[in-house]
């Protein structure tokens, strides 16, 4: 149906679709195919309630009907009484139901059958998915042989290419649904038929066919198979090697079979000796000869033969070779140059390929990478080599997914990057990829500043700030490798950094300890990320103050994530202190956009999460910067009292809540740590002695920066946010009141 005259799917014929959270394809259909489709849907629930008579009669009529017709109208009733019957077939194979009496399967057969022998390729395949669903709903192994039999008598007598195409990919069909096939005579006899339609020179249509349902037939044998895989690799390479190019569409059918042998012999591939070896080479040549075809569909599948091979022989794969094959294809056709291969299949495989080399060997696979780059011959813009030299595959990976739009195959280029960064990160290439996700994230195609500090702020702060935070305040020219990239590959650089501090946690110890990280930087050429801190924090600030929503999300989830991990770390040279401490003003710059009047709720939310957290942390010491994050909490508290605002309109009442609850969670998370720490200082009094004295002289800010100064800050809303923290409460237990006591509920 969807591949009739009417053309493709649009939305244009169902704006509704939009509103639909699914990727179905096709698009829309027009209303007269779209009704077509749904009939057919409709008949094939409806058929099994029909009283048994009036099924024979049924198909009778559509048997009858189709005879009376020619041409073109026979072959549109005809798409449309087979999608009917594949659709009521389809129904009753997933909940194992009965075609109803024996006088049924006569008119199916004879329907499906004329199908078969049809010049249209799509009712061809059709009628051949009818068939086989046909065999497996009666489920009577007689008929089984019958209908097999039949394809085979046919494709004895059958001389035209249209007949002998429908029946042999009937013979593939019925194998695919019939689980495969349980004796080995039957088999033999099944291949010796397609053997002898493949090598049909004469007509490129019925080898394809043929091949194709050659494929299938292997996929359901298993290793009742391998008595045959010799002959059928000699048979593959021989028709790879004669068949003319101009006939792309067998040499893509020799791909499937291919990839199927290759699936068939799995692990014992992995295997030493004379037969398993000249199979493997078979598999080589084989995936050599579809490399060098002109068409990408060939190209794909040669691909993706050899990650086959890969996955179940990796020792036998030349990565050397192989690699460089595959990064010739995104670096040369234009990663940097022109964009890609046009050809989204073959940018799947190269991608998928690459997905699974680098599970194994990451670092192997990056190495041939660069050298493949090195020693290409240079182009008219230099740049670009000398780019590519710096970034790598990671940063062509990097580049790739910020220029495709494909789901899939943006999935896979994320993972086959995660992949890599996990083998490496902690390997020596700790710097690398830091400074890589750092370029990704300044290459911006806003040329806006980011959001800037207000005047009194500044002023207020600038005792504060050293030389390191100014730097943090403007937005760095894109002087990198990367230029323009899109917020959504950004954000994803960002959640690599995320992945990075994870894994390192996984890791050295000295990741997150200063002292030792520097001592053993001394003796040994490693790296460790707390000596990175001060760009982990910039790409922080970098991504909180930006002008896209997600990657202001992503900023703050970052900050919130150094914290809780760098936040007890020791600073060596000034003991008593942390080195966070350094980076206050950089935390409170990179807070203050998410607490702006226009700021989105969700945004708002987590820098809620940060402020509690960075509060909590105790890295803040001194009272006037505990004052600042302060009234930034106190500012969002004011409001959620004033209520919905006609900006807050532009939101849904459960974004609203979320902000609410964010910042009435965040004050209790304060509270608390206040109230715990000035418990402890009370304790400490009233058991003060010489080293409480001393430590009291050193700390030049006195006891009001402790728990006692944040608590003083804190009770001046105590009173507002007791009421709100009981409102809440009562609105929760009022949400989770059981059924039985609704009668309970106030009226208001």
């Amino acid at each position: 149906l969807h591949g009739s005259s009417v053309g493709g799917g649009s939305l244009d014929n169902d704006a509704f679709s939009l509103c639909e959270k699914s990727d179905a394809t096709p698009a829309p259909l027009p209303p007269p195919v779209a009704l077509t489709a749904a009939a057919a849907r409709l008949f094939g629930a409806l058929y099994p309630h029909v009283i048994s008579a009036q099924r024979v009669k049924i198909l009778e009529q559509f048997v009858e009907t189709v005879n009376q017709l020619k041409g073109q109208r026979q072959q549109t009733v005809q798409t449309h009484v087979c999608a009917a019957l594949c659709s009521l077939l389809k129904h009753q194979g997933c909940i194992r139901g009965s075609l109803g009496p024996e006088e049924v399967r006569s008119p199916a057969l004879s329907l499906l059958s004329g199908a078969l022998e049809s010049v249209s390729p799509l009712l061809r395949c059709l009628a051949a998915e009818g068939l086989a669903r046909l065999v497996q709903v009666v489920g009577d192994p007689g008929f089984t042989v019958s209908v097999s039999l039949l394809c085979f008598d046919r494709l004895k007598t059958s001389r035209d290419a249209a007949s002998r195409s429908g029946y042999s990919l009937a013979l593939g069909a019925l194998h695919r649904y019939t689980g495969g096939i349980s004796s080995a005579q039957h088999l033999s006899t099944c291949l010796g038929v397609l053997f002898t339609l493949s090598q049909d020179s004469t007509s490129p249509e019925v080898q394809t066919w043929s091949l194709h349902s050659m494929s299938l037939v292997v996929d359901l044998s298993g290793g009742l198979y391998r008595a045959h895989a010799e002959a059928s690799f000699t048979l593959v390479l021989r028709l790879l090697l004669s068949a003319p190019p101009t006939h792309p569409e067998v040499h893509h059918s020799l791909g499937r079979c291919l990839h199927a042998l290759i699936t068939c012999l799995g692990p014992d591939l992995q295997g030493e000796g004379a037969a398993v070896s000249s199979l493997r080479s078979s598999c080589l040549i084989g995936c050599g000869v579809m490399q060098d075809s002109p068409d990408s569909l060939v190209q794909a599948r040669a691909i993706s033969c050899m990650q086959q091979l890969h996955m179940f022989s990796p020792p036998h794969i030349n990565l050397a070779s192989l690699v460089p094959a595959l990064c010739e294809i995104l670096l040369d056709y234009s990663l940097l140059a022109h964009l890609c291969s046009s050809y989204l299949c073959l940018r799947r495989a190269v991608v998928a390929c690459l997905r699974q080399l680098v599970q194994r060997e990451a670092l192997e696979v990056s190495e041939h990478a660069v050298t493949l780059v090195k020693e290409l011959p240079r182009r008219d813009n230099t740049q670009l080599d000398v780019t590519i030299k710096e970034v790598g595959l990671e940063g062509a990976l990097f580049t790739l997914l910020d220029r495709e739009s494909d789901p899939g195959l943006r999935r896979d280029i994320q993972e086959t990057l995660v992949h890599m960064m996990s083998s490496s990160a902690t390997s020596g290439k700790l710097g690398h990829w830091l400074k890589l996700c750092k370029d990704v994230l300044s290459a911006t195609t806003d040329c806006r500043a980011p959001v800037e500090l207000r005047q009194e702020e500044e002023e207020e702060a600038d005792a504060a700030r050293d030389d390191d935070s100014s730097a943090f305040k403007a937005r760095s020219e894109s002087s990198g490798p990367f230029t323009a990239l899109r917020w959504a590959t950004r954000r994803f650089a960002m959640e690599c950094v995320c992945r990075i501090i994870a894994q390192c946690e996984t890791s050295d110890p000295a990741h997150f300890d200063m002292a030792l990280a520097q001592e053993r930087r001394l003796q040994e050429s490693t790296d460790f990320l707390v000596l990175h801190l001060a760009d982990l924090v910039r790409m922080a600030f970098m991504a909180a103050t930006d002008h896209s929503d997600q990657l202001r999300l992503a900023g703050l989830q970052t900050l919130l994530v150094i914290i809780r991990r760098f936040s007890a770390i020791p600073e060596p040279e000034f003991p008593g202190h942390v080195i966070l401490e350094q980076y206050q003003a950089n935390v409170g710059a990179a807070l203050r956009p998410a607490f702006s009047a226009d700021a989105p709720p969700d945004i708002t939310a987590k820098a809620c999460q940060v402020c509690s957290a960075w509060i909590a942390s105790g890295v803040v010491s001194d009272l006037r910067d505990l004052r600042r994050v302060h009234q930034l909490l106190a500012s969002s508290l004011a409001k959620v009292q004033a209520g919905r605002d006609p900006s807050s309109q532009l939101y849904n009442e459960a974004t609203v809540t979320m902000e609410t609850l964010a910042v009435l969670k965040a004050w209790a998370e304060v509270y608390i740590v206040a109230v715990q720490r000035s418990r402890q200082e009370e304790s400490s009094d009233r058991t003060a002695d010489l080293s409480v004295s001393s430590s009291l002289a050193n700390d030049s800010s006195g006891s009001e920066s402790g728990g006692a100064g944040l608590l003083k800050l804190v009770q001046s809303d105590l009173c507002t946010l007791s009421r709100l923290w009981l409102s809440a409460l009562q609105d929760y237990a009022l949400l989770t009141l059981p059924q039985e006591y609704a009668a309970q509920l106030p009226d208001t």
